[in-house]
């Protein structure tokens, strides 16, 4: 049963972040035609340990949605992590599993299970894991232009559609 209010929760998170954010979307017709239904995933992002990873799975971007638009990841914090600042143009952050400090503009928020953070353009957000076994989370970037940056980025890289 808490699996599944955490997926309906997550459902309504995308749903909520990406309502009225398609004022950048390109409407092409033919985009239309190239989605994928049903994916599993595009890409695996992995850094540090290999042992116990933090990862990023990219779930939805512009090669599986068909255009450009919202973007979703899973992204797993390892015990111990600790993020450097950084920005987003738009970044909503729920938690599955595990407690995330969410530190935003240096205020620092503990999100359980169940919550939800927020980083808007300006913010500066650093994420820091605050539980023993670490943190998944769920990510909606509802303007999209993020996933384009984990390529190159030093990180290992996985294309999950091979």
């Amino acid at each position: 049963m808490k699996s599944r209010t955490a997926v309906s929760a997550a459902l309504a998170v995308v749903a909520l972040s990406t309502a009225g954010c398609d004022s950048d979307i390109v409407h092409d017709p033919a985009a239309y035609e190239s989605y994928e239904i049903v994916s599993a995933g595009t890409m695996l992002y992995e850094w540090g340990d290999e042992s116990d990873p933090g990862w990023i799975k990219v779930l939805i971007e512009e090669s599986n949605l068909g255009s450009k638009g919202a973007e979703i990841a899973e992204i797993y914090f390892p015990p111990g992590y600790q993020g450097e600042p950084h920005p987003h143009e738009l970044e909503i952050i729920y938690v599955l599993e595990g407690e995330l400090d969410h530190i935003v503009n240096g205020e620092s928020h503990i999100l359980t299970p169940g919550m939800i953070g927020v980083v808007r353009a300006r913010d500066r957000v650093v994420h820091r894991t605050h539980s023993a076994e670490g943190v998944r989370t769920l990510i909606v970037w509802p303007l999209g232009n993020e996933v384009a940056g984990f390529s190159g980025s030093g990180m290992r890289e996985t294309d999950l559609r091979k």
